[in-house]
């Protein structure tokens, strides 16, 4: 006859055995369990270029909403040098400062930001496709680790991307990621466009997995501004004497107003 210490050593072996082996699968199972982070390229940059015309808000919810989405490890703000498709636009050495200053107002813990003048220091009209391509070469040359190279816009340019110089040539260099806003009309896209995008579109991941060659389309930022009605607003606002703007940061606003920009 089995006494009550026998029988509790018996419990004790099989819940023992049961820990073991509950161990066991979810060993298995964690090994089995795909890396999230595998794949993922260690230098994931993103360039944010424009005139500038100033860089508003806009701009740099945009570049935070990429930073944080593709988790970049640098970020890049490009202002035009002499801008192709567009005229009547404020001296370089101005949307250079301005962009110098709103730089200054972003604070990220994994990424590095900085302004690049690769277009503001070229004469003539520059064209981003061959900005691409040179950061790509001078990137070879400094022997520096591949990098997942996102060129970030608002979705309205992908409106006239295929009037860009080249554009097709961007995606040998870079991925392309376009930030929606409300109200965006996608059927206004070119043919040609809507092809590439749906051969190419991607996620997240997929940008940084790899080096070029995606398109991202993302739709989270719930923000419809446009460098020419902040203009306007910024006229109304240095009429009417005022001493802050909501649309630009306050440094980008006190260097508005000393150097007398946007009055007319």
């Amino acid at each position: 006859m089995k006494t009550r210490a026998t029988e509790t050593r018996g419990a004790k072996d099989v819940a023992t055995h049961a820990d073991r082996a509950t161990d066991v699968v979810n060993h298995a199972a964690a090994d089995a369990a795909p890396d999230a982070h595998a794949g993922i390229l260690p230098r994931r940059v993103g360039i944010l270029g424009g005139t500038f015309d100033p860089i508003h808000n806009g701009h740099l919810a945009l570049a935070s909403q990429f930073v944080e989405l593709l988790q970049l490890t640098e970020l890049i703000l490009l202002p035009a040098g002499q801008p192709w498709q567009k005229t009547d636009v404020s001296q370089a050495h101005h949307r250079l400062a301005m962009t110098q200053l709103a730089a200054q107002t972003l604070h990220f813990a994994h990424t590095t930001v900085s302004v690049a003048t690769n277009e503001i220091d070229q004469n003539g009209p520059t064209y981003t496709t061959e900005t691409l391509a040179q950061w790509r070469t001078q990137e070879g040359q400094s022997g520096a680790a591949p990098a997942s190279l996102a060129l970030l816009i608002g979705a309205d340019q992908l409106l006239k991307l295929d009037t860009w110089r080249n554009w097709k040539q961007l995606f040998e260099f870079a991925h392309l990621c376009a930030e929606s806003r409300p109200g965006f009309d996608a059927s206004g896209i070119p043919a040609d466009v809507a092809q590439e995008i749906a051969r190419r579109r991607v996620d997240a991941t997929g940008i940084q997995r790899s080096t070029h060659g995606g398109i991202l389309i993302d739709e989270a930022l719930a923000i419809d501004l446009s460098a020419t009605a902040i203009r306007q607003h910024i006229h109304e606002r240095l009429a009417g004497r005022h001493e802050t703007s909501e649309h630009v940061p306050p440094a980008v606003w006190h260097y508005i107003r000393q150097n007398h920009l946007y009055r007319t």
